[in-house]
C-alpha cells in the first residue's frame, strides 16, 4: 500500500499508512517511502524516513545516497553536504552500480566504469556499434515523424 501511494504521489497518505501499521515498520517500508520522496521531491518526509532508516540499517549507504539525491533535486546543497559528511563520518561509501549475466554457466559481472574484464575492449566495441545503430534508428524515426 505504501508503494502504491508513493507511486501516485500521495506521500502523506503513505506516511499515515506507515504510522497506522499494527507492527513496527521495517527498513523496506521506510525505504519505499524514501524512494517515493525522491521521485516526488518531498524533502521533509525524506528526512523523516531517512532518520528511521539510519536507526534501522545504519550501514546501508544507499539510504544516505538517496537522501542526498532528494536534497540535490531540491537544490538544497547544504543538505547534500551534511549527508555526505555523515557518510564520511560513518566510513560509508557509495556502492557502484553493477549488473551481471550468465553465459555457458559462467557469471560475468560488470561494474560501472570498470575496464578490468578480460574482454572489455570487445565488449565496449560491441556497445559502440549498438549505440550507433540506436542513434541511426532514432534519427530515422524522428525524420519519419516530421
Amino acid at each position: 500500500i505504501v508503494d502504491l501511494f508513493g507511486r501516485v504521489g500521495r506521500l502523506e497518505q503513505a506516511f499515515k499508512t506507515i504510522k497506522g501499521m499494527p507492527f513496527t515498520p521495517d527498513a523496506g517500508v521506510w525505504g519505499t517511502l524514501l524512494g517515493a520522496c525522491r521521485v516526488h521531491s518531498n524533502v521533509e518526509l525524506a528526512e523523516i524516513a531517512s532518520r528511521r532508516l539510519f536507526d534501522l540499517d545504519p550501514e546501508n549507504s544507499g539510504y544516505y545516497v538517496l537522501l542526498s539525491s532528494v536534497h540535490a533535486g531540491a537544490g538544497q546543497w547544504s543538505g547534500v553536504h551534511r549527508v555526505r559528511h555523515l557518510m564520511k563520518e560513518k566510513g560509508l561509501q557509495k556502492v557502484r552500480g553493477h549488473s551481471w549475466i550468465e553465459i555457458d554457466n559462467r557469471t560475468h559481472i560488470f561494474v560501472s566504469a570498470d575496464n578490468s574484464h578480460p574482454q572489455s575492449e570487445e565488449i565496449f566495441s560491441v556497445l559502440d556499434i549498438l549505440l550507433q545503430e540506436r542513434r541511426s534508428l532514432c534519427s530515422l524515426t524522428c525524420i519519419s515523424k516530421e
